[in-house]
């Protein structure tokens, strides 16, 4: 691997959406590189080959960092778009991609369930639920606990929160069901 096929994977990469395929050692290989790349500015003592060598190692360093860094920002959308539901996309990431992308996703989950599941449980925190059979069509209403139950059509079988609940079977319109009822269905 040289500088000229570094600029080319850099290319590609800013091209397409999706990491492109680099090879599993990339990272093991530009490390290589940029060790003899030093190891050559060291032994040079003439001090205008030493000022390119310089450069020359600056250019390798950046354009490693800036393929890294473009493929950095594709994991990071692969990994958000895994934890809304996608599929866990591997392909043409190298191993230590393969380990960030999926402690990523792990925190992502983890986040997510705390804090989506932790709003469900404070919509329902102090709400009791009881669970009807609608007896006619009804349009949709708005629960005591902020929520949006229905349309509902005649024989649903619904739990709902139980003020609501408790309106709909005194008007006639519902009738309580219980879980025993349920599991004898």
């Amino acid at each position: 691997m040289d500088i000229r096929e570094l600029r080319e994977v850099l290319r590609k990469e800013k091209a397409s959406p999706y990491p492109q395929s680099i090879g599993t050692s990339f990272y093991s290989d530009a490390r290589k590189m940029l060790r003899e790349m030093q190891e050559e500015c060291r032994k040079t003592e003439d001090l205008e080959l030493l000022s390119l060598k310089l450069k020359e190692l600056e250019n390798l360093r950046n354009l490693i960092k800036a393929i890294y860094e473009t493929r950095e920002n594709k994991i990071v959308n692969l990994a958000l778009y895994t934890v809304r539901g996608g599929e866990l996309e591997l392909e043409n990431l190298t191993g230590e991609e393969q380990e960030v992308l999926n402690r990523l996703v792990e925190v992502l989950r983890e986040g997510r369930e705390r804090v989506l599941r932790k709003e469900e449980r404070e919509e329902r925190d102090g709400v009791e639920f009881m669970t009807v059979r609608i007896l006619r069509d009804l349009p949709q209403i708005v629960g005591a606990d902020g929520r949006i139950y229905g349309e509902f059509r005649a024989e649903d079988v619904v739990t709902l929160p139980e003020p609501n609940a408790r309106i709909l079977v005194e008007r006639g319109d519902a009738e309580r069901v219980s879980v025993k009822e349920l599991e004898g269905r």
